[in-house]
């Protein structure tokens, strides 16, 4: 079975968050949970699911505690390469989609619901938010096949656009202290629409980075 190209840099991180994850501690080592009036900025890096090679991507984002349990937040960040399908009608053509490789860039705004717990330094929580995704231009070739085996290569573009998506997803923080975090995030995005001939499907992130919290 051939490893996946786009696995390994992803394992190397997960690697690296296993060594360094502070370990579990009784309540009076742990660090001091959230709280109420906290302001955070993190910063992120990682990939994104579906591509035909590793491209790392990048971003960042602001985050007020409202509570201990509430962070709502602005984010944006920038996702080369990502592959966005064309369905094609079956009949001569071998191929029943195409692919075109996008580089999008998204900003949107959500909420971190948290759940912090006094003796641990690991923190679970859940993310949703709504916002806008640029989609640069691109282009597909793909191939029109006769029965008799003459195949016509055939050229297809896609209009760079700014569509309207909701994501959702989950993470863990890691804290080392109460001023500095590692997080690592899943999330999707569903756009809402996408111009023609582009498929609005769903597509995935991974990302890791630090987390830096001021009071």
């Amino acid at each position: 079975m051939k490893t996946s190209v786009r696995a390994v840099p992803v394992s190397l991180m997960l690697l690296g968050i296993i060594v360094l994850c502070p370990r579990t501690a009784g309540a009076q080592n742990a660090a001091p949970p959230p709280k109420a009036g906290n302001f955070e900025i993190g910063l992120f890096g990682g990939e994104s699911y579906g591509l035909d090679r590793y491209r790392p991507m990048g971003g960042g984002n602001v985050a007020y505690g409202v509570s201990r349990a509430l962070y709502p937040f602005a984010e944006a960040s920038y996702l080369p390469g990502i592959l966005r399908d064309q369905s094609i009608p079956t009949g001569s053509t071998a191929a029943s989609s195409r692919q075109f490789s996008i580089n999008m860039t998204d900003f949107h705004v959500g909420i971190h619901v948290r759940y912090p717990r006094p003796e641990s330094r690991v923190i679970p929580y859940a993310v949703g938010g709504l916002g806008l995704i640029r989609g640069s231009e691109g282009t597909a070739t793909y191939y029109n096949c006769a029965p008799n085996g003459v195949c016509d290569t055939i050229t297809g573009s896609a209009p760079s656009s700014v569509n309207f998506a909701v994501n959702f997803g989950a993470g863990l923080r890691f804290y080392f202290n109460e001023r500095f975090a590692v997080r690592m995030e899943f999330k999707g995005f569903k756009p809402t629409s996408a111009p023609a001939p582009l498929d609005p499907a769903l597509f995935f992130r991974f990302a890791i980075g630090p987390v830096f919290q001021f009071r």
